[in-house]
């Protein structure tokens, strides 16, 4: 990532994040209360948008901050579930890892410290397809 570089650490917990919103977060949690995927999905992505109206009442800023970043980096990616069907979970995980990486290649082998490089970076990011 043009912030800080992505390692293969980082890029496997990322992998696992995803993977446990998905395996916990939706396929268990929907097991537990006897209900459909989409229906958790839907509950999540809304429990989600109602937590991000709460948010700002975190008193410490850099908490708040995290949290908030947090949630809508969950909140995206569970819209991201919902539209790609929750069978292609794993196909998405991959295609993320693949554009994280081709971001960082990019910026890092290309870019950096060139004077529109973050424009250059998204321009590149808008051809890659999932």
């Amino acid at each position: 990532m043009p912030l800080c570089g992505f390692n293969q650490e980082m890029m496997e917990g990322l992998a696992l994040f995803h993977k446990g919103l998905v395996e916990h977060g939706i396929i268990n949690r929907s097991k537990r209360k006897n209900e459909a995927v989409e229906e958790t999905i839907a509950n999540e992505i809304r429990d989600m948008h109602s937590f991000l109206k709460e948010v700002h009442n975190i008193k410490d800023p850099e908490l708040r901050q995290l949290t908030e970043e947090l949630t809508k980096y969950a909140l995206e990616f569970y819209n991201l579930v919902q539209k790609k069907g929750i069978a292609n979970y794993e196909e998405l995980i991959e295609f993320l890892r693949k554009f994280y990486f081709a971001m960082d290649k990019k910026y890092y082998s290309e870019l950096e410290g060139r004077k529109n490089a973050m424009k250059e970076l998204v321009i590149y990011l808008n051809t890659i397809k999932n």
